[in-house]
């Protein structure tokens, strides 16, 4: 039966870095896909007024959005505004059960970014709702349950504790690398000046394989981790020999919401694993 994936980032480009590989399996199976950015990214940029940087970015997600497939809805909200408000709360549920999914991912709750945490919070706020006819009756509420996780976070060193799904993505890099290259004033702008990099060594648009080859550097070890730490499960998921070969991969664990990822429904949602 067709599913529907929806992932929940606080920025125009967090289900991009996190999730990109998983909404592309779905495109394969001709599965739907959201992306939703709680945010719209206008404080991301050195040089760039807040108005300018979220209609630029605005146009990076609907390039994203055009070359994966898929829906890509950025909320009107600035950026360190996300917050677990009552307007934010009804926006995003109105979202979800006009989209109604069977999957939502959104970021762990130990994340290094307010933006994230909230992100996280407003997810839970509203995952029993969907189904609350009362809250937001103007639009329908859900008749079926919407299985949560989360992504594992990018600064996570350890492995939580919690059922977990980790897939293959090594045939899919270098897309999700083209993926990413979509948002040009955060990984070629925004990130080198604030990680104090020379400005003058980042390729530019002349440069796109000198570009993929730069965000390569910058976020393979991210997904070599996770296959790293999940490595056991990948072996559960995969088999031993192709488990042990994987080298990056993306994680997504069970979120404690009331319909978790879990042993019992992971096969319906995740068929292109064991």
């Amino acid at each position: 039966m067709k599913k529907r994936l929806a992932f929940v980032g606080a920025h125009p480009d967090d289900c991009d870095i996190l999730g990109s590989g998983l909404a592309m399996r779905y495109r394969e199976l001709d599965w739907d896909v959201l992306f939703v950015s709680m945010a719209n990214g206008d404080a991301g940029h050195h040089e760039m007024t807040r108005p300018d940087l979220a209609a630029r970015r605005k146009g990076e997600t609907e390039a994203v959005a055009a070359m994966l497939g898929i829906e890509y809805v950025v909320m009107p909200t600035s950026d360190c505004e996300v917050f677990p408000s009552l307007d934010q709360r009804w926006a995003l549920l109105r979202l979800l059960r006009q989209f109604a999914p069977d999957l939502v991912i959104t970021h762990h709750a130990q994340d290094y970014h307010a933006d994230h945490r909230y992100t996280n919070q407003l997810v839970g706020d509203v995952s029993y709702l969907l189904k609350v006819p009362h809250c937001c009756p103007d639009v329908p509420a859900l008749r079926k349950d919407t299985v949560q996780a989360f992504f594992h976070a990018v600064r996570q060193e350890q492995r939580p504790d919690a059922f977990a799904v980790v897939i293959d993505v090594d045939d899919l890099w270098q897309r999700k690398v083209e993926v990413m290259a979509k948002h040009e004033s955060q990984f070629f702008e925004w990130l080198p000046w604030v990680n104090n990099e020379d400005l003058t060594a980042v390729p530019g648009p002349a440069d796109p394989a000198g570009r993929f080859a730069y965000i390569d550097r910058q976020r393979s070890p991210i997904f070599e981790r996770s296959a790293r730490l999940y490595r056991d499960r990948l072996c559960d998921l995969y088999g031993s020999e192709r488990g042990n070969s994987i080298r990056l991969a993306e994680a997504y664990v069970a979120a404690p919401f009331p319909t978790a990822l879990s042993e019992d429904n992971y096969r319906d949602l995740f068929p292109f694993v064991k």
